[in-house]
This record gives structure tokens, C-alpha cells and sequence, in this order.
């Protein structure tokens, strides 16, 4: 190969990536919002999150993570602490980079279904919360066939059946277990300038119960759905819900910013043809410019 060809090959390589690369993506809040379903409205005022009957949607989610903002509590009830609907969801939807997107509660229904390897998504998401401290004795006090286990990982599959059975069904009776996770309060919808979809959740920093952990969110974005949670000490919100109705000078205190990583939808990857033309112009520019 001689000399100007291969500098030709490595000078056009750098110009083409600087091509793609150039553009990056926008971050952008969600737009044309709807809401079906039963649903607790928070706005922000100061450092407070306060109840409100009169809810501007989009004021309540144009949140980040540096300014989490108020928030809506999908599936949110006064009466107890687990989902006010655990069989219909409440879902949240909109546009989002010119693309349909719906965050919702967790039904019934979700937690039984397969995800991520497991049978259901229940058995992966218990797996997990297992080793968070505190988790196997509050979990054994709701779910008596854990009690007293190692870990829940030497379950066999007939006894993941039963555990399942317990803390999805029967305990959605007393609007516990897998039903108290599953009523998320979504401080924001975004997407992010690295082209990740970011769900802000409100939480705890230091919940009664001693557990750090998120509750589950249920995004549909792009042809797929995702169920969002992190297990672990959440961020400092700034804010604490400590005005209004309802108030209990606890909540909120914390943010858990939940993403879905990828590249933006609705900006096409370039086909490997484009590529290479952009390589072959770029390389006819350095060969012409030697040649003069």
C-alpha cells in the first residue's frame, strides 16, 4: 500500500467518525400527556411537595435529576400503602423524541409475567431485593414460606410457585407484598443528552421500614417493555412532603433516577454504505488536495 493511499485511509477514518459523532442527541421532556387511572398529585412549593386536586401534568413531570420538581403517584390512594388498583393499571402516556411512550403502576398480571430470564418477573425481582439489608426478615413476616431461609435462591421451582403465589396473589388481598411496591411516583419522563429515557421516582432516604429500595415502574417505550427499579440508598431530593394534606414530614426525601440505556429512537443509525461514502468523499478531498 503506499504512503498517500494509507494516509489517505486514516485521515478520511478520523473525518468520518467526527461526521457521526457530531450530532448529539437533545434532552427532552415528555409531551402530549395523558392519564388514565386512579392517580395522587404532588406539586412542588419551596422545599415541600404538597398535595393538589388541581394538577397542570405537565408542570408536575418537567422535573431532572438536579430539580426533581413534584410528581404523580400512579395508582396512588390514601387508604393504604400498596397500589390503589392492583388488576388495571394506571398509565401515564405521551411523546416522547416523536415517539409513543406509557409509564404505568404494576398489576397483578405484571409480576407474574416472565422477564429477564425468570419465570416471572416476581421471582427475578425477589432474587434481587433478597440481599438488600433488612429484606428477608420484613418479606418473612408477609410471605410465612420464606421465613427462616438461607436465601431465597435454594428455592426449587415448586417452592418459587408457592413463594409467588404469596407475595403477588394472596397478599394483593391486604394491598400488601408485591402490590406495595407497585404505585410509583414519577417525578419526571425525559430523555437524556446521552440518548438514555431517564424515569425520576420519588422515595425514602430513610423509610420506617428501614429498606433501601425503589418502587417498580413499567415503562413501554420503543417495542419494549421494561419494568424500572433500583435497589439501594436513593438520592437526596431536596424535598419532603410536610405541607398540605396527607403530609407525614418523611416522604419524598429521597430520588431514585431509573434509565433505559440506548441509543435515541427515532434518529436512524447510518446504513454501512452512507459510511462508506462519507469515507470515499472525504478520502477524494485529501488525494485531490495532495495532488495540487
Amino acid at each position: 500500500m503506499s504512503g498517500l493511499l494509507h494516509k489517505t485511509l486514516i485521515g478520511s477514518s478520523f473525518i468520518g467518525i467526527t461526521v457521526l459523532a457530531g450530532s448529539p442527541a437533545m434532552a427532552g421532556s415528555l409531551t402530549n400527556i395523558s392519564l388514565t387511572g386512579q392517580a395522587l398529585f404532588y406539586e412542588q412549593v419551596g422545599s415541600s411537595t404538597v398535595r393538589t386536586d388541581n394538577p397542570d401534568l405537565a408542570v408536575l413531570l418537567q422535573g431532572d435529576i438536579n430539580n426533581p420538581g413534584g410528581h404523580i403517584e400512579l395508582s396512588g390512594t390514601d387508604r393504604h400503602s400498596g397500589a390503589a388498583n392492583f388488576r388495571s393499571a394506571t398509565t401515564l402516556s405521551g411523546t416522547l423524541n416523536g415517539e409513543a411512550i406509557s409509564v404505568s403502576s404494576l398489576t397483578q398480571a405484571d409480576w407474574l409475567t416472565s422477564y429477564g430470564g425468570y419465570n416471572t418477573f416476581a421471582q427475578k425481582w425477589l432474587t434481587e431485593a433478597w440481599d438488600v439489608p433488612g429484606f428477608s426478615s420484613f418479606i418473612g413476616q408477609k410471605v410465612p414460606a420464606l421465613a427462616g431461609i438461607d436465601h431465597i435462591s435454594s428455592l426449587n421451582s415448586s417452592q418459587w410457585s408457592g413463594v409467588v403465589l404469596g407475595f403477588v396473589t394472596l397478599a394483593a388481598f391486604q394491598n400488601d407484598g408485591a402490590s406495595r411496591f407497585s404505585d410509583p411516583n414519577v417525578n419526571y419522563v425525559r430523555l437524556e443528552n446521552n440518548g438514555d429515557v431517564a424515569v425520576g421516582l420519588a422515595g425514602h432516604l430513610n423509610h420506617s421500614t428501614g429498606l433501601n429500595m425503589s418502587e417498580v415502574v413499567r415503562v413501554d417505550y420503543g417495542g419494549q417493555t421494561h419494568f424500572l427499579y433500583q435497589m439501594g440508598q436513593a438520592l437526596e431530593s431536596g424535598l419532603v412532603n410536610d405541607q398540605g394534606q396527607g403530609a407525614d414530614g418523611v416522604s419524598h426525601t429521597g430520588l431514585y433516577h431509573l434509565t433505559i440505556p440506548g441509543n435515541r429512537p427515532g434518529e436512524p443509525i447510518p446504513e454501512p454504505s452512507t459510511v462508506l461514502g462519507l469515507l470515499s468523499i472525504a478520502g477524494l478531498g485529501l488525494m485531490k488536495r495532495r495532488q495540487s
